[in-house]
C-alpha cells in the first residue's frame, strides 16, 4: 500500500551544550561520545498514514512532537531512519514565519505564499478568498509589524491552509487566535480531510484532537508509548504519567511544568476506587438519580498539607459529563502524613442518561502546581434509566398539557 506519510525508525539525536574546559578536552573525542552527552528527541518512530487520515499527537513538553513536525517538514534531518512523504505539503509550525514585518498583509500573502510553493498566478487566484478567511480586509495593505497577533495568526493560516496541500502538518498555534478563528480553522482542517489530505496535528487541547482527528499517538520521552483512539488516548496519557511518576521515585531528575503538564510526585498514590450504593455494596451498574459513594484509598509516602480532591466522569468518548473539585466547593482538606493510608469518600447523584461512563479521580497541591496523582479512567460504570432519557443528563422532564378556553394546547416542561 502507498502511503502518504511513512515514518521507519526515525530517530534524532541533539548534542547536550556543555563548554569545553581546555584544549585537550576540545579535542577529545571519546568524551563527546558517551551517551549522557547526547538526548534522544526521538527515537525509533514507526507509523504510517493515508490519504484523508487525521492523526493527533499528545504528551508533554520535550516528548518529542514538535521534533516530528520539524523532521517532517524538512527543518532538521532525521539521525537515523527514514521519512516518506507523497505529496504536496502546508506546515503551520509557525503562523506566519516567512512574514517580513516592512511588507503589507498584501505582499505577504504573496511573500508567504511562494516560500510555500505556490506560484503567483495561484496566489492571485486564491488572493481574496484567503483575505476573507483571515478577516483583515481592512488593514490588508498595511505593515504587518502593525498587525496583532491574532491578525497575525489568521493572516498565517489561511495563506497556509489555502495551499490546498496534500500533507498538513499543524502545530499547537490556533491557541493566539479567538474562539470564532479557532472553529473556522477546525473546520478548515476537517474540509481539507474530506478532500483526501492527510493531517498530523499537536496540541495539549484533547476536545480539538477528538474533533479533527481519527487516531491520536501519546508521546513520552520520544518514543510512542500509546496509538489509537482519541477517546482512549487521554487516560493513557495520564496512566503513562502515573507509571512514569513511579518509575522517576529517587531519581535526581527535575520534576516537570507543574499542573498544565499533568505532571505527577506520586507522594500520595491512588491505590483504590470504588463506587458504593445505598446499603454500602460496590457495584458498577446504577439506576440513573442514584446517589452513590465514591471511595478512594490513598497511600500516603510524605506530608501532604490540605491537598485539593477533584473527581471527573467522562464519557466514552473523553467528553467531560462532570468534574467538580474541593477548590471550587471553597473546602479545605486535612493535612496527611508520611507512612500512612487513609480513604477518602464522597456522594454523587448519578442523574445522567443512559450509557457507560469513566470515572476519573485527581489529587493536587494545595496551590495547584502539580499532581501528587491522576487518573482519568480508574474504573467505568453502566447507569440505567428506566425512563428512557437520551443524551448526558436525565433531567427528570415533567409534562403538563393546559387547555385554554381557545382550546389552543400548550405544553410545559
Amino acid at each position: 500500500m502507498a502511503y502518504t506519510i511513512q515514518l521507519i525508525d526515525l530517530s534524532k539525536r541533539y548534542r547536550l551544550g556543555q563548554a569545553p574546559l581546555s584544549l585537550k578536552s576540545l579535542f577529545s573525542s571519546h568524551k563527546y561520545t558517551q551517551d549522557n552527552r547526547y538526548h534522544w528527541a526521538v527515537k525509533d518512530i514507526n507509523f504510517a498514514l493515508n490519504a484523508g487520515e487525521a492523526l493527533g499527537i499528545i504528551g508533554p513538553n520535550g516528548a518529542g512532537k514538535t521534533t516530528i513536525l520539524k523532521l517532517l517538514s524538512k527543518v532538521t534531518y532525521p539521525t537515523r531512519g527514514k521519512i516518506l512523504l507523497d505529496g504536496r505539503f502546508s506546515a503551520l509550525i509557525e503562523l506566519g514565519a516567512g512574514f517580513h514585518p516592512d511588507l503589507t498583509g498584501r505582499e505577504n500573502v504573496f511573500l508567504n505564499g511562494a516560500i510555500l510553493g505556490m506560484r503567483k498566478a495561484e496566489i492571485q487566484k486564491r488572493f481574496d478568498e484567503i483575505v476573507e478567511f483571515a478577516g483583515i480586509d481592512k488593514y490588508i495593505d498595511t505593515p504587518v509589524k502593525r498587525y496583532s497577533s491574532g491578525m497575525y495568526a489568521r493572516l498565517g493560516f489561511a495563506v497556509a491552509a489555502h495551499v490546498d496541500p496534500e500533507i498538513l502538518l499543524v502545530d499547537e498555534v490556533l491557541a493566539v487566535g479567538d474562539m470564532a478563528f479557532q472553529r473556522k480553522c477546525y473546520d478548515r482542517m476537517l474540509d481539507l480531510i474530506k478532500k483526501g489530505a492527510t493531517l498530523i496535528f499537536i496540541s495539549h487541547n484533547m476536545r480539538a484532537i477528538q474533533k479533527v482527528c481519527s487516531r491520536t499517538i501519546v508521546l513520552y520521552r520520544g518514543q510512542v508509548a500509546y496509538d489509537g483512539s482519541p477517546a482512549q488516548a487521554a487516560a493513557e496519557y495520564s496512566n503513562i504519567l502515573r507509571t512514569a511518576a513511579t518509575d522517576r521515585n529517587g531519581e535526581d531528575e527535575p520534576i516537570g511544568h507543574g499542573i498544565a503538564e499533568r505532571v505527577m510526585t506520586r507522594e500520595a498514590v491512588i491505590e483504590h476506587v470504588e463506587m458504593l450504593h445505598n446499603d454500602g455494596q460496590p457495584g458498577n451498574t446504577f439506576i440513573s438519580g442514584e446517589t452513590v459513594t465514591v471511595r478512594a484509598t490513598l497511600h500516603i509516602t510524605a506530608d501532604i498539607q490540605a491537598p485539593v480532591f477533584a473527581c471527573a466522569i467522562r464519557m466514552p468518548d473523553g467528553q467531560v459529563a462532570y468534574d467538580y473539585t474541593t477548590h471550587w466547593a471553597d473546602l479545605k482538606t486535612p493535612n496527611f502524613y508520611a507512612n500512612t493510608r487513609s480513604q477518602v469518600a464522597f456522594k454523587l447523584d448519578l442523574n445522567l442518561a443512559t450509557g457507560t461512563y469513566q470515572l476519573g479521580i485527581n489529587l493536587a497541591y494545595e496551590d495547584l502546581s502539580k499532581y501528587y496523582d491522576r487518573s482519568d479512567r480508574l474504573m467505568d460504570f453502566v447507569v440505567t434509566s428506566p425512563s428512557g432519557a437520551k443524551g448526558v443528563a436525565d433531567l427528570n422532564a415533567r409534562f403538563s398539557v393546559i387547555e385554554n378556553k381557545l382550546h389552543e394546547t400548550e405544553i410545559f416542561s
